[in-house]
């Protein structure tokens, strides 16, 4: 109404010539085009409801250059407010009606050219989706899969369960698979989006297009949402593993937000704000905990020993990221655990071999490298570590894949320990990527002891290349890594020296080594773990006891 008001008021000058003369309708075309344009890349009913705001108010402008001025009975004084109100009700003057039909142009200018301009917006993302993901994919692709996969994504929507659309969607996965070239297969695949109605539905039809297209390439290609590429304002303060398929908390920071809350380590964090978290990708999940300092999401936990969920609301606050590396010592054994690869870990990793030499009571003896549950991360980091370890020149691994900057040799570089200083390396199942190309450089250069299980076996680089309209990223996988032997990593991952069971009470060798192995000091780690007391982390166990045996010559 307080629109509708304002409008009604242009529309009585004291002088109607004045305002027709200066002014014509092509300035208001003008006016309205460059509303147009300012809006275009704003997105769902915000575009819509924006423009049809400035349509209406450059409609309601041009009707007052050609309405005639509102005139009161001679018989009563009437003030500029009564001639508003007069203007707002009167089924007889020219104002009002010019002012609703005003309203019915506008909207249905804003259906026709929001139409239009959305589906430019939509082939503009999918032609640069579809166009990165067929140049940079480490497998050739044909774009046409892409497409189909996108447009099976749809079945899955609110709305197309209806007979008709369904039919369809149906009929447009025929006709994709039957397409030649990449411009009608994406118009295809455009043209199944805009049956969804505009704002929400349909930009909800975008994502689930462009996820489906990158579901069914591998389990690490995907799409990467805003919120994961924005800096976070502010978190909850809770470091986070996905284990089993959970999103499980592995420590709430110290003093963070989730501590004060009461989250616990080894909760699983089912919902957050109502959104299930199972199948979502780590970074993807994380990105949901993170918002606007002050506010409070709410988390549903299940923890063991509790028949129920519980809830929690830590208030999102600044939160400091944890260091990747840790370290501990014992005896002049240093123990370093490095979580994750990012670009603090190798200043980090320094850091921690400094501190443990100078707290040692003698020149270190041995190192630990504890690798267990380090997913990966940044290549140039992981890179790096290994570099610290092998000596100046040493073959790391290589990338293969099929652009030109997706394949190159990864070299060790500034090395830091001694190479007198022997080394254990800890691996488990959920040892990925970047931590599994330390671990394998080390084994295949013989440079440390692997103990553990074998790795997860996600020997693959993605490269994260941006999508237009601020939708986001695509996260493609660009290229497989082989070990320095040549060995590929991906879905085979690394297997340790020394295995240890479920249970963590029984140790066996690698079947290709165990022939040549040092029999005393095999036999002395098994000890040692088959007589470990309840609750001792085993892995460690056997990395002190055979770093002890090898520096003492037992």
């Amino acid at each position: 109404m307080v629109v509708l008001l304002s409008a009604c008021a242009i529309c009585q000058p004291q002088d109607a010539r004045t305002w027709q003369s200066p002014l014509k309708l092509p300035m208001i075309s003008w006016l309205l085009t460059s509303a147009n344009e300012k809006i275009r890349r704003a997105s769902g009913a915000f575009r819509m409801m924006t423009k049809l705001f400035f349509a209406f108010w450059a409609e309601a402008f041009r009707t007052a250059l050609v309405c005639a001025p509102l005139r009161s009975p001679p018989s009563r004084r009437v003030t500029p407010v009564h001639v508003k109100w007069q203007a707002s009700i009167a089924g007889r003057g020219c104002a009002l009606r010019q002012v609703f039909c005003a309203l019915l142009w506008a909207a249905t200018v804003v259906h026709a050219s929001a139409a239009a301009m959305t589906r430019q917006e939509i082939e503009a993302t999918l032609a640069s989706a579809v166009t990165q993901v067929v140049n940079q994919y480490v497998d050739p692709l044909d774009s046409r899969v892409l497409v189909v996969n996108g447009l099976s994504a749809l079945k899955a929507l609110p709305g197309a369960e209806e007979p008709s659309h369904k039919a369809a969607i149906e009929q447009a996965i025929l006709t994709g698979h039957q397409t030649e070239g990449m411009t009608p297969q994406i118009r295809i695949l455009t043209g199944e989006i805009l049956r969804f109605t505009d704002g929400t539905p349909r930009e909800m039809a975008l994502d689930a297009a462009l996820r489906g297209m990158m579901a069914g390439l591998d389990a690490y290609s995907r799409i990467a949402t805003r919120a994961e590429l924005a800096a976070p304002p502010a978190s909850v303060g809770l470091e986070l593993s996905i284990r089993d398929g959970a999103l499980t908390v592995v420590r709430p920071l110290p003093g963070s937000p989730g501590e004060h809350a009461g989250v616990q380590a080894g909760d699983i964090v089912t919902h957050v704000d109502g959104r299930a978290t199972a199948g979502l990708p780590l970074p993807e999940a994380v990105a949901l905990l993170r918002g606007t300092a002050g506010t409070r999401p709410t988390l549903t936990l299940r923890r063991s020993g509790s028949a129920s969920a519980i809830t929690a609301q830590p208030v999102r606050g600044p939160v400091q990221a944890p260091p990747t590396v840790r370290w501990d010592l014992d005896g002049a054994i240093a123990v370093i655990r490095i979580s994750a690869f990012d670009s603090r870990t190798g200043r980090q990793l320094k850091d921690a071999l400094d501190a443990a030499s100078a707290h040692a009571e003698a020149p270190l003896a041995g190192l630990v490298l504890d690798l267990r549950s380090n997913a990966g991360g940044l290549l140039d980091a992981a890179e790096l570590v290994a570099g610290m370890v092998l000596p100046e020149g040493s073959k790391i691994g290589s990338l293969r894949g099929r652009a030109p900057d997706n394949a190159r040799t990864l070299r060790a570089r500034a090395p830091l320990v001694p190479q007198g200083v022997p080394v254990v390396v800890l691996v488990d199942h959920r040892t990925g990527a970047g931590a599994e190309i330390v671990a394998a450089a080390l084994q295949d250069h013989g440079r440390a002891l692997l103990i553990g299980t074998a790795t997860l076996g996600a020997g693959t680089i993605q490269t994260v290349r941006s999508l237009p309209g601020n939708q986001g990223a695509l996260v493609i996988t660009t290229a497989r890594v082989h070990r320095a032997d040549g060995a590929r990593l991906d879905s085979v991952g690394v297997a340790p020296d020394m295995l240890l069971d479920k249970t963590g009470r029984r140790v066996t060798l690698r079947t290709d080594i165990a022939a040549d192995f040092n029999s005393a000091l095999a036999q002395k780690v098994r000890t040692a773990v088959a007589s470990a007391p309840d609750g001792t982390d085993t892995a460690l166990l056997a990395a002190l006891t055979a770093l002890t045996a090898a520096t003492t010559g037992d």
